[in-house]
């Protein structure tokens, strides 16, 4: 009863815009998310559709081929000829890039868009 009485107009009126902004942030999160990755090895660059099929991908890297997996809108290392396998223990691609260090290998989303709104495919250097 006692702690009712304590709350104040300002304080409710700051829990209401806490949870507020932490939804507009989580949405926001979500919806800077593209469909598209990026594979990028020593030796090429891969770009492929995350809302395609499910499909097994095989990459190879300094140390030797990395397997990796598309599959129900996500994608994750399965194998990987690294020693501590941190790659395979990172799960599944969320907002940060997957990396495999040893091996050279890093899926991150694709994110490249010009300010018209289209996507860029591709840059050469």
């Amino acid at each position: 009863m006692s702690f009712i009485k304590q709350i104040r107009v300002g304080d409710i009126i700051l829990i209401i815009f806490i949870v507020s902004f932490s939804f507009i942030y989580y949405n926001s999160l979500n919806k800077n998310k593209s469909d598209k990755i990026i594979i990028e090895t020593p030796y090429n660059s891969f770009r492929y559709d995350l809302s395609m099929n499910d499909r097994e991908i095989i990459v190879d890297g300094i140390l030797g081929e990395s397997r990796i997996i598309i599959e129900n809108h996500s994608i994750r290392f399965d194998t990987a000829p690294c020693r501590d396998k941190l790659c395979i223990r990172a799960g599944i691609l969320k907002n940060a890039p997957l990396i495999c260090m040893p091996n050279g290998i890093i899926i991150r989303y694709d994110s490249i868009k010009s300010d018209d709104g289209l996507e860029i495919d591709s840059i050469v250097q």
